[in-house]
């Protein structure tokens, strides 16, 4: 089966969607699938990806792919299926178009949810929005369930599988050496991060007298703003954006993993790569965290945007050696049972079969 892998990130660009994207193409690789990528930025070079034409020399959602590039790059390529990654993109909705007109089967996978609001809120605006009207996908998937109800609520797609997104497991494991006193974040440094509760509560660490070093692996425009409220602080470290063999070094280093998120959050993948590094995790109980985090079973959940809740629970982690070791062991266990590639890759496969079946049926 020839496989064409759809998205706006790809496999060489930081961030959630390139990894899951880098993942399923090796893993389906391995087991003799015929794969191809089609992306718009961070295509790996030397790798054979298709770097996607656009109409205009904009970056980011404003590059405006080429329909006819896109359409040429389908029919030279003569794939099975297509899996496009991430709804809401120009290059989703071309891409989307082109499968129906050709009549390929295609599979979309839903990342994301709004950046704010509820997802009633936002369905009114669907009926002003291609894509309702152009996506109309042979098998729909979501990372989560609340991702997979924001399709059926926006999009009105009554059938939406949940399909959770992947870790290595081989990759990203607990290391040999002993951990610092370190809380660690990856990520953007955007807003709904929630990264400067995430200081403001190292902060209020410093006050209960807990000697610990912040750790901040990740860019974005609120970066200055970071470095201003946290001047001339020893214990608070930007590092910017890290390669992933530091960033699986710094998971097996340090004692806890936080998601301060706001809102905006399907699933977030770093805490699969904290979990499958035996690393318990402190996150915002926002958007699709709770799926993935067990409130004292794996790690531990608080209120978003509640510093003072943040440092507690961090601060509790820390002290109490039986209960990260608890945490710990099951965050591993987790990820290897429920998130490794091999379980997340063989119900992708499954899927791709299922597209095939009614595409026949359909047309």
């Amino acid at each position: 089966m020839h496989v064409l892998l759809v998205s706006e990130w790809g496999p060489c660009r930081h961030g959630g969607v390139a990894s899951q994207v880098s993942l399923l193409e090796n893993w389906l690789k391995q087991r003799g699938y015929q794969v191809s990528v089609l992306c718009n930025h961070g295509c790996c070079k030397g790798s054979g990806h298709v770097e996607a034409s656009s109409l205009l020399p904009l970056d980011h959602y404003f590059a405006i792919p080429s329909p006819s590039f896109i359409e040429e790059t389908v029919q030279r390529l003569k794939p099975d299926v297509i899996h496009v990654h991430h709804v809401f993109t120009p290059l989703s909705l071309a891409t989307g178009a082109i499968c129906k007109r050709l009549e390929v089967p295609c599979i979309f996978t839903n990342h994301s949810l709004p950046p704010v609001g509820s997802h009633d809120k936002w369905a009114p605006i669907s009926y002003v929005s291609p894509y309702r009207w152009i996506l109309k996908p042979t098998v729909a998937t979501a990372v989560s369930n609340v991702a997979a109800e924001f399709l059926r609520r926006f999009l009105g797609w009554r059938n939406v599988k949940v399909i959770p997104n992947a870790v290595d497991c081989e990759k990203y494991r607990p290391g040999d050496g002993k951990r610092e006193n370190t809380v660690l974040y990856v990520g953007r440094l955007v807003w709904r991060k929630g990264v400067h509760v995430l200081v403001e509560a190292s902060r209020r660490l410093s006050e209960m007298s807990r000697d610990t070093k912040l750790i901040i692996a990740g860019d974005g425009y609120m970066k200055p703003y970071l470095q201003a409220i946290a001047p001339n602080d020893e214990r608070i470290l930007f590092l910017g954006e890290v390669d992933e063999q530091r960033k699986i070094k710094l998971y097996q280093e340090s004692k806890v993993f936080v998601l301060p998120s706001l809102g905006g959050e399907s699933f977030g993948v770093v805490l699969l790569e904290s979990f499958a590094s035996g690393t318990p995790v402190v996150a915002s109980r926002v958007g699709g965290i709770p799926e993935i985090v067990d409130h004292g079973v794996n790690g531990l959940l608080v209120r978003p945007g509640d510093a003072r809740e943040l440092a507690k629970a961090i601060k509790l982690l820390l002290d109490d050696e039986e209960l990260w070791i608890r945490l710990s062991y099951n965050a591993r266990k987790k990820a290897e049972e429920k998130y490794s590639i091999r379980n997340i890759g063989r119900m992708y496969e499954e899927t791709y079969i299922e597209a095939l079946e009614k595409n026949k049926v359909q047309n």
